[in-house]
């Protein structure tokens, strides 16, 4: 029954600390951060839900598809490809909730951090252009095999 006070008390100091260090910040600074932070998550999400969005069309193409059809390699192919990716779109969700707990907890951007963040920000960027190129390339062969199966 000691378990409970103790987490408590520890979560009062971790709050205490985080608000001792919001009060040192200045208000105007912090404004600043505080909107900085939220157009980034904000910015995230929009991505999030395109990438939603365009996940759920690739899988109802795919489930439309005939697997018994004599390209049945080309769509598992085109189906490991998209389970690679909703891997990797789960990598990238969880790494935004973690910043989004870490920002919260981490009050204020040192320079260094700043850095690590734009630098991060360009990665994730290529990764998503990456990304992108990818998805459609799938769609064009989709597109292909569809023509195909019309054509068959």
């Amino acid at each position: 029954m000691s378990t409970p006070s103790t987490v408590d008390s520890s979560t009062e100091k971790d709050e205490d600390t985080l608000e001792e260090r919001l009060a040192k910040i200045s208000h105007e600074k912090l404004v600043h951060e505080v909107i900085s932070v939220w157009d980034e998550v904000m910015k995230m999400e929009q991505e999030l839900v395109i990438s939603r969005q365009r996940t759920r069309a690739l899988e109802l193409e795919l489930a439309s598809l005939d697997l018994e059809h004599e390209d049945t390699a080309s769509i598992s192919d085109l189906e490991e490809q998209l389970r690679v990716m909703k891997i990797r779109y789960n990598q990238l969700e969880n790494k935004l909730e973690n910043e989004k707990i870490r920002r919260i907890d981490g009050g204020g951007l040192s320079e260094s951090r700043a850095k690590e963040l734009q630098d991060e920000n360009a990665r994730l960027l290529k990764v998503e252009e990456e990304q992108m190129i990818l998805i459609l390339d799938m769609e064009a062969q989709i597109d292909r095999l569809l023509a195909t199966i019309k054509n068959s």
